[in-house]
C-alpha cells in the first residue's frame, strides 16, 4: 500500500524522532524502544529480525528509504491479513488514553513522550491545532485520519 505524500511525511518525522543520534539509520535497540511506546512491544530481537528484512545494504540498520518500505509492505500485510479492520482507528485508540474517543492535547503530549518524542508546547500546539480541523480543542477519529493521509 503505497503511503500518501502526508503519510509519508508523518513517517520520515517518526523515524527523524526515532534516530536519536542523528546519523540516520536505526539500529534494532533505537526501533525496540520506539515500537514499545506505540506497537505493544517489540523485543531488540524481534527489531533486529525487522531490519534484516529491510536492510538491503547490509548494514545491520535501518535508514529512512528502508523505513519507508518496511512501513509500506507491513501496512499492506495488515490490510490483507485483516480485511475490514481498520489501522488508523487501531492507532488512533492508542492516542486516546481515557477511551473517551477524542484526543486531547494532553493525550496527544503522551503519546508523543510514549515514542520517545519531547515537544515543546508551541511544536505540540501546531501538531494539535493542525489535526483539530473544527477547532473544538479535540481530535476526532475523522480528523485523526486526516491527519494521517486517509
Amino acid at each position: 500500500m503505497p503511503l500518501s505524500a502526508e503519510a509519508k511525511n508523518e513517517m520520515k518525522a517518526a523515524f527523524r524522532s526515532m534516530d536519536k543520534d542523528g546519523t540516520g539509520t536505526l539500529t534494532a535497540a533505537d526501533l525496540a524502544k520506539a515500537m514499545n511506546a506505540v506497537a505493544g512491544g517489540l523485543t531488540e530481537e524481534q527489531c533486529s529480525e525487522l531490519i534484516n528484512l529491510a536492510d538491503h545494504d547490509g548494514d545491520k540498520k535501518m535508514n529512512i528509504n528502508e523505513f519507508l518500505q518496511i512501513v509500506e509492505e507491513g501496512l499492506a500485510l495488515y490490510e490483507e491479513q485483516n480485511p475490514g479492520m481498520d489501522l488508523i482507528k487501531e492507532e488512533f485508540n492508542n492516542f486516546d488514553a481515557n477511551g473517551d474517543g477524542v484526543i486531547d492535547k494532553e493525550e496527544l503530549r503522551q503519546a508523543m513522550l510514549d515514542m520517545g518524542e519531547e515537544v515543546k508546547e508551541d511544536e505540540l500546539e501546531a501538531m494539535f491545532n493542525a489535526a483539530d480541523a473544527d477547532g473544538d480543542k479535540k481530535i476526532t477519529v475523522e480528523e485523526f485520519k486526516r491527519m494521517c493521509g486517509h
